[in-house]
């Protein structure tokens, strides 16, 4: 077996790096590198599970036990799942979801024995995609600020920009001021039934669900398509409902309890609300404005990928009538080019434009991601001791 994983470890090495260089040179992974991709790791399945049937028949002593193909699958469709909510949550385009899941999947075929598989690894290799991402994003903008405006120009230019964001947000806070209150009521809903299954069932609930992280991931990457839930009013009558129902039962059946699932609750509504304002509302709004450029209509072409705010005012505008509620990062398609084209010309502006954002190759994160799993058998928040 040391031998099939060894030489699908040199293949899979080989194909990633084209797969980097190919999304370098046209910002696009094109789908027959992933069906290559996919031929390699089936290639490599096939002839693992060869060799667990000999060994099951007594002809070679290294193989994998049959217990490890019934893990796989369980790894498999958690990573299918954690790829598909980057995508629907317009984290990455579908060829970088794509090249996830083979590269995620890969790991255990190269290393049987690396840790937290099959029920974390997807997790492990993703913290370790976004955080070595983000670092290196966020040290290449302040370089590139500093070296085009100097130090205090640049910092002072980001500081008035942070409390712009501020400004705003605090403002949009005070006109919405019941949809921030529903919002904290419910998400507090739910991390208390969290807390509730943690303590109070074992077995397979218990395993299930004890990993907070698990809820910060699905609630962080899908919170543009679910956050609006989270901020309705029937939630928060119903919500209602249940604390009623909570606080009798906990007064006569566990007192003692009552308030440490409420106050594990409010904190991990904090910790959620401290990444989701740091990771969406001002990183992404940082970062977001370095790539950001306006384009006219004759400019317009399939693939340009839109701004943060130039969907939501697409999404918005009743003429589109939904049109662009299917646009992911994956950018605009002929059918959408034409819709504003023809949207823009109608407009009595002078040379109306739309902000779109440059396409930026994340295969190369997707990769190193994966390679410091391999190298070090854990992510990157437990390698460092921050977890």
């Amino acid at each position: 077996m040391k031998y099939i994983s060894l030489t699908y470890l040199i293949f899979f090495l080989g194909w990633c790096v084209a797969v980097v260089k190919e999304d370098f040179e046209f910002r696009k992974i094109f789908n027959k590198r992933t069906v290559l991709g996919a031929r390699i790791f089936i290639a490599a399945m096939l002839l693992s599970g060869v060799n667990t049937y000999l060994g099951l028949n007594g002809r070679v002593s290294d193989f994998l036990n049959p217990i490890f193909y019934v893990l796989f699958l369980q790894h498999f469709a958690l990573t299918v799942i954690a790829a598909v909510v980057l995508w629907y949550g317009e984290i990455w385009p579908a060829g970088d979801a794509k090249f996830f899941i083979l590269c995620s999947l890969s790991l255990p075929l190269i290393n049987p024995f690396i840790k937290t598989f099959p029920g974390y690894l997807f997790l492990s290799v993703l913290i370790n995609i976004f955080v070595v991402a983000s670092v290196y994003a966020v040290i290449n903008y302040i370089s590139e600020g500093i070296n085009r405006v100097g130090p205090s120009d640049f910092f002072s230019e980001e500081w008035n920009g942070i409390k712009e964001r501020f400004t705003a947000l605090a403002r949009a806070g005070g006109k919405k001021r019941f949809a921030f209150l529903a919002c904290a009521v419910n998400l507090s809903m739910l991390f208390l039934f969290h807390q509730i299954f943690v303590m109070e069932f074992k077995g397979f609930l218990e395993h299930v669900m004890k990993r907070t992280d698990l809820i910060f991931f699905f609630l962080f990457f899908l919170w543009d398509r679910i956050g609006g839930i989270f901020r309705s009013r029937k939630w928060l009558y119903f919500s209602g409902i249940v604390y009623l129902i909570y606080f009798i039962c906990g007064y006569f059946f566990f007192p003692y309890r009552l308030l440490n699932y409420l106050t594990g609750a409010v904190v991990n509504v904090f910790k959620f609300s401290v990444i989701l304002f740091v990771g969406r509302f001002m990183i992404e709004f940082i970062m977001e404005k370095k790539d950001a450029y306006f384009v006219g209509k004759d400019e317009l072409g399939p693939g340009m990928i839109p701004s943060t705010s130039t969907l939501l005012l697409l999404k918005q505008n009743p003429v589109f009538q939904g049109a662009f509620d299917d646009v992911f990062r994956d950018g605009f398609c002929k059918e959408h080019i034409d819709l504003l084209k023809d949207w823009l010309s109608r407009l009595n502006v002078k040379d109306p434009k739309i902000e779109v954002i440059k396409g930026r190759p994340f295969a190369l994160w997707i990769f190193a991601g994966v390679l410091l799993m391999l190298l070090f058998n854990k992510d990157i928040l437990r390698l460092t001791g921050i977890l």
